[in-house]
């Protein structure tokens, strides 16, 4: 979207966990048993476990990169 490159993606860390788990043969649906994995990205150190009933559960460091404020005047202006 034109916003270069970010610390993280936690939804493209989860797929690559997915994927892995493909690759190795471990489907937790099929199996029983979680399948975790690591995955390091340039925010930081990710788990990612993919459990049976299909949820995926992220862990890993959060920091606030930002911050800022929203004129309420402006806000009320913007149509839907």
């Amino acid at each position: 979207r034109g916003a270069g490159e970010t610390r993280s993606c936690g939804t493209g860390a989860c797929a690559v966990a997915v994927a892995a788990a493909r690759r190795d043969g471990a489907d937790p649906a099929v199996t029983g048993a979680p399948a975790t994995y690591t995955v390091d990205v340039p925010g930081g150190r990710l788990v990612i476990t993919e459990r049976p009933d299909g949820e995926i559960e992220m862990t890993g460091p959060a920091v606030i990169v930002a911050e800022g404020e929203i004129d309420a005047e402006w806000l009320e202006t913007i149509t839907p």
